[in-house]
């Protein structure tokens, strides 16, 4: 197994986004992980403020949680390891796009959003701003789109292809749903 001694804060923060983890997450881990192999580590709200510091490089991980980070990411250093031909950029890069992937809103999310926004419209609002407002709304999703594809791209997925947002017509002003 990788040992964790080059990898930087830089690689910590992109291996914990990429799981959608926030610190007060990371922490929790670390000390699930201390549990489970009987380590005493810092009290969680010590480690919330020493996970930033790791990541933003001002201060090294020592080795005990070093070992901690090693087996929660162990998937990722097998990964690191197995990519070396492709180089760590590659690796970082996918986890990169995996992160912001996670950041990106689910569909319930978007439903949940569009239904406050249809349930009390502004009474303010003219045409033009609504138009404005709907532009903008449908380049997002459009970016979002994009996003998801090139995620696809990168992972390899089989179904890249198959129902894309972008392979549908647009309805035209005028068109009946």
């Amino acid at each position: 197994m990788r040992a964790l001694t080059d990898v930087t804060g830089e690689t910590l923060r992109v291996w914990r986004e990429a799981r959608g983890w926030d610190v007060p997450r990371m922490a929790r881990e670390l000390r699930k992980v201390a549990r489970d192999s009987g380590e005493d580590v810092a009290a969680h709200h010590g480690l919330v403020k020493m996970i930033p510091q790791w990541e933003r490089g001002n201060r090294v991980p020592r080795e005990r949680y070093r070992l901690l980070y090693q087996k929660i990411f162990a998937d990722t250093l097998g990964d690191l390891s197995r990519s070396m031909l492709l180089g760590t950029d590659a690796v970082l890069r996918l986890a990169e796009v995996r992160s912001r992937a996670a950041r990106l809103p689910g569909p319930d999310e978007i439903k949940t959003l569009e239904s406050a926004v249809l349930a009390k419209p502004r009474e303010t609002m003219t045409p033009a701003e609504i138009r404005a407002l709907a532009a903008a709304a449908i380049a997002h999703l459009r970016e979002v789109a994009d996003k998801l594809t090139e995620l696809s791209a990168l992972l390899g997925d089989d179904e890249a292809g198959e129902d894309q947002p972008g392979d549908q017509p647009e309805d035209q002003p005028g068109d009946k749903p």
